[in-house]
């Protein structure tokens, strides 16, 4: 885990189902001031984590995409969550995935959180990367 939150450049969490208590945190997003994660349960998130929707509203805990991937049993993706930071609310991409045994019960939740300004900078080099490829494919026609 700790291999893909440095390579994410955020956290991983691992989550047990039905229970959502958080088993294992690997990495950290910058500036997010998350303090004894692991034994947390999705019930204590919105006080323990202070988690706040883009409108600044404190999150309801059926709404947490944590919450919703294990009741749905579907992948949450690429929503942006605002977390108690050291100098303020910060802004956080989290995904949720759900993990299932044989018989597609959730039997837990990897959840990611990303800096989203690392994803800016990530697609500043993608559009570079694809800026020189475009041109050695014209020099070669």
């Amino acid at each position: 885990m700790q291999l893909m939150a440095d390579r994410l450049g955020g956290a991983v969490i691992l989550h047990d189902a039905p229970s959502g208590k958080i088993l294992i945190v690997a990495g950290t997003v910058p500036g997010v001031a998350v303090m004894d994660p692991i034994g947390a349960r999705p019930e204590d998130y919105a006080d323990r984590f202070q988690v706040f929707t883009q409108d600044g509203a404190v999150a309801r805990t059926e709404d947490l995409p944590v919450v919703r991937s294990m009741i749905s049993g579907e992948a949450i993706t690429d929503e942006v969550w605002l977390l108690s930071g050291v100098t303020g609310p910060v802004p956080v991409f989290v995904d949720s995935y759900p993990l299932k045994d044989e018989a597609g019960h959730v039997v837990g939740v990897i959840a990611t959180a990303t800096d989203p300004k690392l994803w800016g900078s990530r697609a500043e080099r993608l559009k570079h990367t694809m800026a020189l490829r475009d041109g050695f494919v014209r020099r070669r026609a």
